[in-house]
């Protein structure tokens, strides 16, 4: 036992001495708090904070950082623990479940300011064609969101009248022909859940993922009580408006479940670890099966181009799992240079980025309070930077 204690303790150390980077990181224009976290062989390793959340309130292992799109890979935990319950298919049609999907989805610019482009009537007509599986690797052809999406939420709608306008996008390319990420693509999963588990969404997650994993603090919706943990972000959609994306009540009350959840860097490198050949050490059992696991970070696209639009990113092939991105062959890859393709992984445009890579049983967690609209150059290099010293210390290790 005594030598087991002498091993984690010296992982601890070297995985913490990593992570101190971040503490450099925190330097005004850019962004005032950072938290980090490494999970490693089944457990966490090493975490750090750095800076403020908000002005005189420190970062620390309680803060609760907007996570973004980061809540994708969650949401899609969610879609999956229905379909082991034999309620979903990932290849049924998505009008199967819902068919408003293709028979009456009306106008998808409902809520948007200025006009998107047309539909076409060839694409409209493979619509009844979507599935399940597309829809959670970005494969639908629907564009990435709403016209306009920040003034869309200028009226403050609710979440159903803008799932609503989502549903109705026209597709911008075939079904299966390119990786074509998607905002609306969750928004019509969530609604689809919805009608198939007979809950809401988040109700859905709750109880099928985050519970059986532990993850108390990932929460969507945070309500008044936790005010105090939430860390405040620095340039945001609407700012100074009752919108003001990630920081107005009115926004945290929506819980979007593509950008919605907040959660701790320790929490979400434990959610990835679900996913990593140690798992999660002290479960006995988790929420999903081994080979719903796999198949979340195997990528689905099969060699198609795509990308993200909002983000001026394309790839030539670009690898895609159910929920999670996968870095497969793509260049200049956020992750870092030494993550091997195998890698899964998400970031944020609220300054966070998660990533799990199989080949070394480690994952890292690495949150800041600024959004990536203009300090991109900036975090990109940074994260690059301290994704390949986790990999090397992991190895190192090894």
């Amino acid at each position: 036992m005594g030598s087991d204690l002498t091993a984690d303790a010296r992982v601890g150390a070297a995985f913490g001495a990593v992570l101190a980077e971040i503490d450099d990181w925190v330097e005004a224009p850019w962004f005032t708090g950072c938290g980090a976290a490494v999970w490693f062989g089944g457990r966490l390793a090493a975490v750090r904070s750095a800076g403020e959340a908000r002005p005189g309130v420190p970062v620390d292992e309680r803060t609760l950082f907007p996570l973004a799109s980061v809540t994708k890979p969650v949401s899609a935990a969610a879609v999956l623990a229905l379909v082991e319950e034999g309620r979903l298919g990932l290849d049924d049609p998505v009008a199967r479940h819902l068919p408003s999907f293709v028979t009456g989805h009306g106008d998808g610019q409902a809520l948007a300011t200025g006009h998107g482009p047309e539909a076409d009537p060839a694409l409209e007509a493979e619509r009844g064609a979507v599935t399940v599986r597309q829809l959670l690797a970005h494969l639908s052809g629907l564009p990435e969101d709403l016209t306009s999406r920040d003034a869309v939420y200028h009226g403050r709608p609710n979440l159903d009248r803008v799932i609503d306008a989502m549903c109705g996008l026209p597709l911008r390319t075939r079904p299966g022909a390119e990786v074509r990420y998607s905002n609306a693509g969750y928004g019509v999963l969530a609604r689809l859940t919805e009608r198939v588990g007979g809950e809401p969404f988040w109700d859905l997650a709750r109880d099928r993922v985050l519970d059986p994993l532990g993850l108390r603090d990932t929460v969507a919706r945070p309500g008044e009580g936790l005010a105090e943990r939430l860390a405040l972000l620095g340039d945001p959609a609407n700012a100074g408006t009752d919108a003001e994306a990630y920081n107005s009540p009115y926004w945290r009350a929506l819980g979007t479940p593509w950008a919605g959840l907040y959660g701790t860097p320790r929490d979400l490198a434990r959610f990835a670890g679900l996913f990593l050949p140690g798992g999660i050490a002290e479960l006995d059992e988790v929420p999903l099966a081994a080979a719903t696991r796999a198949a979340m970070v195997a990528d689905q696209a099969g060699g198609v181009p795509g990308g993200v639009e909002s983000g001026k990113v394309r790839w030539p092939v670009a690898a895609w799992g159910l929920g999670w991105e996968v870095k497969g062959a793509k260049e200049n890859h956020w992750t870092g240079t030494l993550t091997s393709p195998r890698t899964f992984c998400h970031f944020g445009q609220a300054g966070t980025l998660l990533w799990g890579d199989p080949d070394r049983d480690v994952a890292l967690a690495v949150f800041a309070n600024r959004t990536v609209t203009r300090m991109w150059r900036f975090i990109l290099a940074r994260w690059v930077h301290l994704s390949d010293a986790v990999v090397a210390t992991a190895d190192a290790i090894a």
